[in-house]
Formats: structure tokens, sequence, C-alpha cells
């Protein structure tokens, strides 16, 4: 992956009020048997028209129906037709020029070729066999969880993270369990929370026409379930586990050969839970930053930060407690817009300067604030904290519980 320099930039838009931050930011330095990898059968081959195209399988009937979820759709589609939908929207979410994936099946097995304007066509080559070879340890969890009876047949379906950017990604956003309603839409990106935290990185200076590059998912619970299904999940962590650590190095590139990983943000007191006992961190809370292991010698960084949703409850405190979060959670996008665009920064020091520079921005963090959590307009938001700007400064919000997720 090639990384871009940090470029401060002054991002306005009068519905959201996106006043750039981070200015002061340094920019230093059922179960199916799994499958055998499948074998690219043509090679990348650039046109002098600049055009690329990779071929390769996908899989049999059988593996796919579990790992795509088939069928899934709102309006009737075939197996072929999610998989291709999944692939463009991952071609579109990487930001490839004139990306289009078409996929075949010939006896019962399923192949893609894709093209587009750009070299990183000839990644997918290997990303999406080794997404796909990682996604039948979450279905082989999947039939161990209901082999124990602790899967609820009636109310979660198994659900990989499909469609988001996989070869261009500049961090990974390791959250809890996807949103029900997201399955039958087919778009893993459409819902409040990632809508939410997407203006946030967009008040951190990232260019609404790349904020899919930060938006690489994993979910500790591969599951799409109602938003109060929560606090029913823990028991399915230990289950993925092999899942989780085996899709990170994926995600965080590491298995493209880089000597260092791209950053990673934790949402929300169940996934910080589970980073803190899976990697023995101590006091991993809001805003704060650790290195856990993902390979021999290469480490990630890692900065806990609250469930993009949390601002929606918190808010029952008070303006002051909503506009605590609202401070935490800017400096927690701030962090992730920076160490995403240059892995190479050290992450405290990021830390610290997005701190500063939002502990700066009091009228800037209220209104947006109103915005977003009191569903006023800017207009109204600039009226309410010009005349009353609440003292955030000495107050603590409720921790935050694993039913406090809205989708």
């Amino acid at each position: 992956m090639t990384q871009r320099p940090f470029i401060p930039a002054m991002v306005i838009s009068s519905a959201l009020l996106l006043i750039a931050g981070c200015g002061d930011q340094p920019t230093s330095t059922e179960n199916p048997a799994p499958t055998e990898t499948p074998v690219v059968t043509n090679a990348v081959t650039p046109a002098a028209t600049l055009s690329y195209e990779t071929s390769f399988q996908l899989g049999d009937t059988r593996t796919l129906t579990t790992l795509y979820s088939y069928p899934n759709s709102n309006t009737p589609e075939s197996l072929e037709d999610t998989i291709e939908h999944y692939l463009n929207q991952r071609l579109q979410r990487d930001r490839i020029p004139n990306g289009v994936a078409d996929v075949t099946v010939d006896q019962g097995i399923y192949s893609v070729s894709i093209t587009g304007n750009s070299e990183s066509i000839n990644d997918y080559s290997t990303q999406i066999p080794q997404f796909l070879n990682n996604g039948t340890l979450a279905a082989n969890a999947v039939a161990e969880l209901k082999q124990a009876q602790k899967w609820d047949d009636q109310d979660w379906r198994f659900f990989l993270p499909l469609g988001l950017s996989i070869v261009n990604q500049r961090s990974v956003q390791l959250l809890h369990f996807p949103p029900d309603y997201s399955l039958p839409d087919q778009d893993y990106l459409n819902s409040k929370t990632s809508q939410r935290w997407e203006k946030l990185l967009m008040l951190n200076n990232v260019a609404a026409n790349e904020v899919t590059l930060y938006e690489s998912i994993l979910d500790v619970a591969p599951i799409a379930a109602p938003a109060s299904a929560g606090s029913t999940l823990s028991e399915t962590y230990s289950y993925f586990e092999p899942y989780v650590v085996s899709m990170l190095p994926l995600l965080l590139d590491i298995d493209e050969g880089s000597a260092s990983a791209l950053p990673i943000v934790a949402y929300g007191g169940p996934v910080r839970s589970w980073v803190s006992s899976y990697y023995k961190l101590n006091n991993f809370s809001v805003n704060t930053t650790a290195s856990i292991t993902i390979q021999d010698g290469i480490n990630a960084p890692i900065l806990g930060a609250n469930h993009p949703s949390y601002i929606w409850y918190v808010k029952e405190q008070g303006r002051a407690a909503a506009m605590k979060v609202m401070e935490q959670d800017l400096i927690s996008a701030c962090w992730q817009a920076s160490m995403g665009n240059n892995t190479q920064q050290d992450a405290d020091t990021v830390l610290s300067s997005c701190n500063s520079y939002w502990q700066g921005q009091p009228m800037t963090v209220c209104i947006n604030m109103e915005i977003q959590a009191f569903d006023k307009t800017e207009t109204e938001a600039e009226a309410i904290c010009s005349s009353d700007l609440p003292d955030h400064s000495a107050v603590k919000p409720s921790e935050e519980n694993n039913n406090s997720v809205v989708f």
C-alpha cells in the first residue's frame, strides 16, 4: 500500500459544519468443508491503456453459499449475482477507477474476472481467496456454536464483512457485530454507526470520497443481529478468535510483506474488553493506545474508542456529558485519520496532538455535538453553543454497556 502524506486542509460542509480537525497534527514520521486456496488462473496483464485484469477461482457452491450468507437480498437474485454485487462494492470502496467484477460459474465452481485502471487489481487475486479461507474459520465457529446450543437461530445470521476496502485500506475498525438489517440491504456500511463515524473522519480532514478506505471492518462476532443482542454475544467470542486473529494480518496489510501494520481502532466496551483479555493489556480504555503483536516481529498500533452509537445514550445524562463524548470521538477519529495516512508516526505523539487540537476547539465540538446527538440544524446549534457552552472538563460519562449499540 502506498502511504500518502498527511496534508491538513479545511473541510467545510453547511450540513454538518465539517470544520477541519487535526490542524496541528504532526506529519512526520451450516458448516462448509474448508476448501483449498483458490488458484489464480490468469495473471494481471497491463494493457497499453493502463487497464489491468486478473481472474481466479472463488470456490464451490456449498462453501460460497455459506460465506456469502446466501440468500440475503431484499430482491430475488442468484448466488452468482450476490457474489458479484459484493466484489463490485469492494472495487468502489477501494477507489479502483473503472473497476468491474464479473462472476461466472462452471460445473458448480465460481470464478471471477476483475478489471480496472489500477495496479491494485493484482492484489485481489491474493486478498479475496485469503479472505474466504479465513471466513471458513468463522463458519466453522458457527457450526460449533450450534452444536453447543449457543446459537440463536431466530435472530442471528452469520455475516462476514463483505463489500469493504481490502487492497487500499488505511485502517482497520474492530467492532462488535454487524446490524441485522445490513444483510438484506447488502451494504455493510449502511448503518447509523458507520455514517456517524464517517462524519467524524471528515471533520479530521479525510476527504468524503476517500472515507471508505478507513472502514475496513472486522467484527469480533460476525453475526448479523438486532441491536439489543449485544449482551448475549459474549459467549461467542472465544469461538471466533481463530477467525479474528487470522483475518487481522490480511486487513492490516502484513500479508503483503509490509514491515509495519495499519492502525486499528477498537470501538466500544465489549471490544475493548476482548482486546484487553486476548492481548493481555492493562487499562485499555477510551483514547489510550497500545501495541499488539500480529505476527512474529510485527506489531500494530491500536486505539481504544467509544462505540460510535454511545453518544446517543450518553446524551440522556445531559449536554455536558454528550459534549465530553463528542470530544473523545473527534480525538479518536483524528488519531485514526493521521495514523492511516502515515503509519510511521508514533501513536502516542499523534494522540497527544489530537488531544491538544480538539480540547482547544470547544465551539466546534459543541456545534457538532448538537447536530449529531440532538438533531439540531447548524444554525440552531451555533445559536445554542454561542449562548451556552457546556463545561465538560470535569464530566465523566457513565461507562457504556454491552447493550449501548444503535445501528
